[in-house]
C-alpha cells in the first residue's frame, strides 16, 4: 500500500495527522521495508525533569548511525583511491617488464612515476655502483646522500625537506622552496641506492603516508637494475634518451 491512497496524488494539501496514522496501521512493515526513517523521528517523554532511557538511547543509535555511514564512505573513498594506484602500479610494473637498457629506465620512471602518479620529481640515486651513469631520472655518485635519511632497518621514509635538499635530491629540477619526498631504499646487488620521488607541496608525502605501493615499486626497479647490471658492463653505450622536457 502507498501513502498516495491516503492523499489522492499529489498537488493536495499536507497530510493529516489522522491520514498518516491510518496509512501507518494498514502499512505494519513501514520502517521495516524503510529502517532510514527511524534516524530522522523525535520521540520526546514526558518525564518532567529527568532523561528518558528511551530518547537517549535513540540518541545514541542515531549518532552511532552517522558515525558508521561517514565510516563507511571514508572506507569507500581509501577503495576507489586503491583502485586506481593499483591500476598505475601494473601499468608501471608491465612497462618495467620491457625495460632492456638504461635509457630505457629512465623514459619508464619519468612517463610512469612523472605522469602517472603525478609526481613532480624522481630520480634514481646509485652510490659506489660499479657504474656511470648520467641521466635525467638516473644518478650515479659516491656519496650516500639520500640514504643519510634512511635508518639502517627502514627500507622506505617519507618527509619533508628543505631547498636545499630538494636541490641535491633532484639536482636537475629548480627549487624555490621546501617539499616533501618518499626515500625508498634499491635492494642492488652491487652497491647501494635509493629511488626517490618528490613534490613541491611538503604535505604530499607526510611521515605518516603508507608506502606499501611506493615499497613495492622500488623492488620491482631494483630488480631491474640488477638485471641490467648483469647484462650489461658499459651501460653508458646504449643510446641516451634524456627527457629533460619534463622539467
Amino acid at each position: 500500500m502507498t501513502i498516495e491512497k491516503f492523499t489522492g496524488g499529489k498537488g493536495l494539501p499536507p497530510l493529516s495527522d489522522q491520514a498518516v496514522l491510518n496509512f501507518l496501521r494498514q502499512s505494519p512493515d513501514f520502517f521495516l521495508r524503510h529502517p532510514s526513517a527511524l534516524s530522522d523521528l523525535s520521540l520526546p517523554h514526558e518525564s518532567g525533569q529527568a532523561v528518558s532511557l528511551i530518547e537517549r538511547q535513540i540518541d545514541i543509535l542515531r549518532e552511532r548511525n552517522v558515525t558508521m555511514r561517514r565510516r563507511m564512505n571514508e572506507l569507500l573513498q581509501a577503495a576507489r583511491s586503491n583502485d586506481e594506484i593499483f591500476a598505475k602500479t601494473r601499468s608501471l610494473n608491465l612497462a618495467l617488464l620491457e625495460v632492456n637498457s638504461w635509457p630505457e629506465l629512465n623514459e619508464v620512471l619519468a612517463t610512469h612515476v612523472l605522469v602517472d602518479f603525478e609526481a613532480d620529481f624522481v630520480c634514481a640515486h646509485l652510490c659506489e655502483a660499479e657504474l656511470a651513469l648520467a641521466l635525467d631520472h638516473i644518478q650515479h655518485h659516491n656519496e650516500h646522500m639520500p640514504l643519510q635519511h634512511l635508518h639502517s632497518n627502514t627500507s622506505a621514509l617519507c618527509t619533508t625537506l628543505r631547498r636545499e635538499e630538494l636541490t641535491q635530491m633532484f639536482p636537475l629540477s629548480d627549487h624555490e622552496d621546501s617539499g616533501s619526498a618518499a626515500i625508498l631504499n634499491l635492494s642492488l646487488l652491487n652497491g647501494s641506492g635509493a629511488l626517490c620521488i618528490g613534490s613541491r607541496d611538503p604535505g604530499r608525502f607526510a611521515k605518516d603516508m603508507d608506502t606499501l605501493f611506493v615499497t613495492y615499486i622500488a623492488d620491482i626497479v631494483a630488480k631491474v637494475m640488477n638485471r641490467l647490471a648483469a647484462s650489461s658492463s658499459n651501460p653508458t653505450t646504449a643510446p641516451s634518451r634524456g627527457l629533460s622536457g619534463f622539467y
